[in-house]
């Protein structure tokens, strides 16, 4: 509203208190001063400006006339023009914007291990080491009477020659790093995790654990060798997790667990020629048994719960993390899978172990 045709105070005051119902009635508080500027513009006119009389029916009139639609919209046009210049404290503050999600990058997957199978060849004195396709991946030669053969976690080898009565560790190339030779044709040799030696010193019928010195700590039977034969001829012996010693006794066909006392705590016989035993993860036990070409899977009485047949001479068999079972025979190697069917070949002039690694 103007009132140029009327400068005095009391015209200006009216205008404020006009000023002051728009924006109570657009929803808005007057500012803070309001009441002070009132009386500022009033001056020494007079006494406080209040809404009586005609001022009184004037305001009425004016608010009838621009009804409440209005008077809501001039307010909140003079809010806006407040506003242009900085948000006051009753506008809501928008939230931020959520920052979008981030999924996690996925972890990196590791390689697949690759198979490789070590194998003795003891007619061809060599040991070697074949991929999935076959394909030589390592070969030595002049391993004399080569029955065993094993990758140590050094990366070495711990080879058994039965030929000249020798375990030995070597590298990759061959060179000799360790050797125990206090032996008589052994078939079978392990690196303990304590890091002796657990030997099947077959023809000096006994077993034993040698340190790295060379030295003897344990042997069955106890006492000399000449003391203990008639008692057992190894084929093999592999330490057990509970501290036995599991052997495979082809002098009485049996496969037996002794203790570290020498004491036989298990035991199954009628198991002739028998070449290889290894304690399964169910507890049960794989025989090798040569002269009747066949693997069998026996449970802690003894009885029969898997079984191999019509191999060529078995020396070694392994039950492999697939389920899958490897076998050593005379002129190949063999992956048999749990219904007897052959799923891996390599051919061999003679066989005699064979161990699978994953690297």
């Amino acid at each position: 509203m103007n009132h140029d045709h009327d400068p005095s105070p009391r015209a200006r005051a009216a205008d404020l208190q006009l000023d002051a119902c728009l924006h109570e009635l657009g929803g808005l508080q007057p500012d803070g001063t309001l009441v002070a500027r009132i009386l500022g513009a009033v001056g020494s006119e007079g006494p406080p400006l209040a809404v009586t009389g005609q001022f009184a029916h004037w305001l009425v009139a004016a608010a009838l006339v621009l009804g409440t639609g209005v008077v809501a919209a001039v307010a909140w046009t003079r809010a806006d023009q407040q506003r242009a210049g900085a948000v006051q404290p009753q506008d809501p503050v928008p939230p931020p914007k959520p920052e979008p999600k981030q999924e996690p990058a996925p972890a990196p997957q590791p390689a697949a291990k690759r198979p490789f199978t070590l194998i003795a060849d003891y007619s061809d004195n060599r040991i070697l080491e074949v991929d999935a396709d076959g394909k030589e991946t390592l070969r030595l030669d002049e391993i004399f009477g080569a029955w065993d053969a094993e990758w140590l976690d050094n990366g070495n080898l711990l080879i058994t020659e039965f030929s000249i009565s020798r375990v030995s560790e070597v590298d990759r190339t061959g060179k000799v790093l360790w050797t125990f030779e206090d032996l008589k044709n052994p078939y079978d040799a392990d690196r303990l995790p304590n890091g002796n030696t657990l030997i099947a010193d077959t023809f000096g019928h006994r077993v034993l654990e040698v340190d790295a010195k060379g030295a003897i700590v344990w042997s069955f039977p106890a006492g000399q060798p000449a003391q203990a034969k008639g008692i057992v001829r190894p084929f093999d012996a592999d330490r057990l997790a509970n501290g036995n010693t599991l052997i495979a006794d082809v002098l009485k066909d049996r496969v037996m667990e002794v203790d570290q006392d020498g004491k036989v705590v298990w035991e199954v016989k009628g198991m002739p020629n028998a070449h290889d035993a290894d304690r399964l993860p169910n507890g049960n036990t794989l025989v090798t048994l040569r002269n009747k070409a066949s693997v069998l899977e026996i449970d802690k009485d003894g009885k029969v719960v898997w079984e191999l047949k019509g191999l060529s001479s078995p020396s070694d068999a392994d039950r492999l993390p697939n389920g899958n079972t490897l076998v050593a025979e005379n002129t190949r190697v063999r992956e048999f899978d749990k219904d007897g069917k052959a799923v891996w070949t390599k051919e061999m002039t003679w066989a005699v172990e064979a161990n699978r690694y994953y690297r």
